[in-house]
């Protein structure tokens, strides 16, 4: 295997994944690589958007831990708030969202995706992907390069790892798949739990 595919590939599986189906727009990407700073300069702004929001709530969280009493009624009352602007967030970023370029993933982690394409993508191709996760947990601007294309019976299977992708994105990404993944065991357990 060439060795720049392989290190790629070793990439890939340097994070958890998860079988879930999620909206990815993906389209080949001329040319090269873009420099870090480049790539940053880039994304486009709803996506900026999205990232510093999940930032700010986070760290707004935090800090009512050191409040007393109040702090479960105001946090409640901060989620609420943060609900309705998700909600309006998530909206304005379904409009980056082409149909053209939609796919649904097989599986997505911190390192990469599996989707399915109607047509083939070169193995070592830069893509632009731009990913909507489920649940309303936000959406992840970002560059991939493939490392594997499987035909299947109807469509082909294309491995992605991430090449350009922002620290805190790829933690929303993590943090979505284990949501994800706790959302699974759940219902499995249910069902297990049912009288047959």
């Amino acid at each position: 295997m060439d060795p720049i595919l392989q290190s790629l590939t070793d990439a890939y599986h340097d994070y958890f994944s998860v079988e879930h189906e999620i909206t990815v727009n993906c389209q080949p990407l001329p040319g090269l690589l873009p420099a870090e700073a480049e790539f940053i300069a880039s994304i486009p702004e709803p996506f900026l958007v999205a990232g510093e929001m999940g930032a700010l709530n986070m760290s707004a969280l935090r800090s009512l831990n050191r409040i007393g009493e109040l702090a479960e009624e105001l946090a409640n009352y901060l989620q609420q708030q943060a609900r309705k602007i998700d909600l309006l967030l998530h909206y304005v970023l379904r409009q980056q969202d082409s149909a053209e370029h939609r796919q649904r993933t097989l599986s997505y982690g911190g390192a990469g995706l599996c989707l399915q394409s109607p047509q083939p993508f070169e193995v070592l191709a830069l893509v632009e992907l731009k990913v909507f996760l489920a649940e309303n947990e936000g959406a992840v601007y970002c560059l991939g390069q493939v490392i594997s294309a499987e035909q299947t019976a109807d469509n082909w299977q294309i491995k992605v790892v991430f090449r350009r992708i922002r620290d805190q994105d790829r933690e929303l990404i993590v943090r979505a798949s284990l949501h994800q993944q706790s959302r699974q065991l759940k219902q499995k357990a249910a069902q297990r739990q049912l009288p047959e």
